[in-house]
């Protein structure tokens, strides 16, 4: 089955349609995005889980600029495009794109929350433009289930929150994204 979504960034000014697979081997999202605001570029991003929600591969592209090529085995080891361990990644499980809200629609997929309960996972930050990579300590928060979430950064730097359809798919990320119908 494979779903196909936009959404648009806060501004107005951004825009990113991605492709949703939910395969028996694990999950896919491939897709685009042109920013807005300041910082202006065009990137392709694919996507590819484990079959229990871990993420198993993230491929992201800048348009003229970096690309990077990242593989996990679903346990918290990540090897880069040559198949050499990168250990300043040692222990996350998901990835965050930070241009995009797939990322969170994944994780919240994957934790699979009751309404009250909270999670703290680790991720791979991606920040675009750059695709600087750091490990981000995050918190989930099930405020309604399958529609309301609270994201936080665990150093209290941020945190909004982030409304889906009962599977996972956000439809508004406060501040950030809404959902292109």
């Amino acid at each position: 089955m494979s779903k196909a979504v936009r959404w648009q960034s806060w501004d107005g000014e951004g825009v990113e349609h991605m492709v949703f697979s939910d395969r028996p081997t694990g999950a896919v999202a491939e897709g685009a995005l042109l920013s807005g605001g300041d910082a202006r570029f065009a990137a392709h991003y694919e996507l590819s889980c484990h079959p229990n929600g871990h993420v198993a591969a993230a491929r992201v592209a800048i348009v003229g600029g970096p690309s990077i090529t990242l593989h996990s085995d679903g346990d918290g080891l990540w090897r880069n495009s040559d198949g050499k361990r990168v250990p300043a990644l040692v222990g996350a499980i998901d990835v965050d794109l930070s241009a995009s809200p797939v990322t969170n629609m994944l994780t919240i997929r994957r934790l699979g929350l009751h309404e009250g309960e909270a999670r703290e996972i680790t991720a791979v930050y991606v920040r675009f433009p750059d695709l600087e990579l750091t490990l981000d300590r995050q918190r989930y928060t099930c405020v309604a289930a399958g529609h309301r979430y609270l994201y936080e950064a665990v150093d209290g730097s941020f945190r909004a929150e982030i409304e889906t359809e009962e599977s996972g798919l956000v439809t508004k990320y406060e501040g950030l994204f809404r959902r292109v119908l």
